[in-house]
């Protein structure tokens, strides 16, 4: 049985000598590079060709079966030919760099036999034309341009955190150095370089921290973007919001059940027709009609014509607290207005309550 045995491998051995098959052996090609650097390209010039090389070094011929690209803004040419022993093939690729201003990173799969796959590294940095500009980056302060000069986080609870980010370019032919200054310290300023070359574009994140608030409510804080020149001439003003509530997520549905009610009575003020340019004092009623002492966190109004003169801080179950209002009739403009006035408190049912001021101004 045994000599069977090695008779057996011993012909098949022969067979796959005589036939050149050996399993699947890998290719042995070696490349000229294995990325590619565009460098500084200008987006007005149109698509850019470059390209790779490599030899074949193995025994026996190669054919690439295939070669991808990982976006649409890149296109590939190849031999389809086989490459014999000790020759040369080269890769072509194209990068069309419209609408896309910046550095860019990209990658191209090349496909030889059956089994080898290489990666093809391209990059580069693409100086924007005034149209593309103005569409990614359309808030500029001298060669600083920016994405957004508003970022609004909407409604948080207090205590979150969250991260926003919005990119800057320069546009100039020079190195310049990104700056920030911000005061309050529930927000952080962090960015990805320290220095910026032409038409690089770098991230700023923003971190805002609902919890280091010193008062919830609605929060305005304002980032002052700028860079290298001393007098500070090139700064750019970015505007964060955010809608800062109580969390109220822990609690038991018997907390929630004895907790404090807050109902503004009325929710809407009619002042009727308000006439020349005097001031005029009027006033509401929040009444708590919960089981628990409802405090008052914060009452806000967004148009400067109605200012608070005095609001209740806490109001026990059962009572009521008055908050007055001054209305600078010269401030509004003619005709009909209705102007929202919110009040925060520890309702935990409803924290934020709206009363409508309404009128007309003659």
């Amino acid at each position: 049985m045994k000599l069977k045995t090695s008779f057996l491998m011993s012909i098949l051995l022969l067979a796959s000598a005589a036939t050149g098959i050996s399993g699947k052996a890998e290719a042995e090609i070696v490349w000229s590079r294995s990325t590619y650097d565009f460098g500084l390209m200008k987006e007005v010039a149109g698509p850019a060709t470059g390209s790779v090389s490599f030899v074949n070094k193995g025994p026996g011929e190669v054919v690439i079966t295939g070669a991808r690209p990982s976006c649409g803004c890149t296109s590939v040419e190849y031999p389809e030919d086989p490459i014999a022993p000790g020759d040369s093939a080269r890769i072509s690729f194209t990068y069309d760099p419209t609408g896309r201003p910046g550095k860019f990173e990209k990658s191209i799969r090349v496909y030889i036999g059956e089994n080898d796959t290489y990666r093809i590294g391209i990059k580069g940095n693409v100086l924007g034309t005034p149209e593309s500009l103005q569409q990614f980056y359309p808030y500029a302060s001298g060669d600083l341009r920016l994405s957004d000069t508003i970022i609004s986080a909407g409604e948080m609870k207090y205590g979150a955190a969250r991260n926003f980010f919005i990119n800057a370019y320069n546009q100039s032919p020079d190195s310049i150095s990104p700056k920030w200054s911000v005061s309050n310290p529930a927000l952080r300023v962090s960015c990805s370089d320290k220095k910026m070359g032409p038409g690089d574009i770098v991230s700023f994140g923003l971190y805002f921290n609902a919890g280091d608030v010193k008062e919830m409510g609605e929060v305005e804080i304002p980032v002052v973007f700028s860079y290298d020149p001393e007098d500070g001439s090139q700064t750019q003003t970015v505007i964060f919001r955010a809608n800062v509530t109580p969390d109220f997520s822990k609690f038991t549905p018997e907390q929630i059940d004895n907790g404090p009610r807050c109902y503004p009575i009325p929710e809407r003020i009619d002042l009727g027709i308000l006439m020349g340019g005097k001031q005029k004092e009027f006033c509401s009623i929040i009444h708590n009609q919960g089981k628990e002492r409802l405090n008052v966190l914060r009452v806000t109004v967004k148009d400067k014509a109605i200012k608070i003169k005095d609001k209740p801080s806490s109001i026990k179950p059962g009572k009521k607290g008055d908050l007055k209002f001054m209305i600078d009739v010269k401030a509004l403009p003619a005709g009909p207005f209705n102007i929202p006035v919110d009040i925060l408190s520890d309702d935990p049912l409803h924290p934020v309550r709206t009363v409508h001021v309404v009128g007309i101004k003659e």
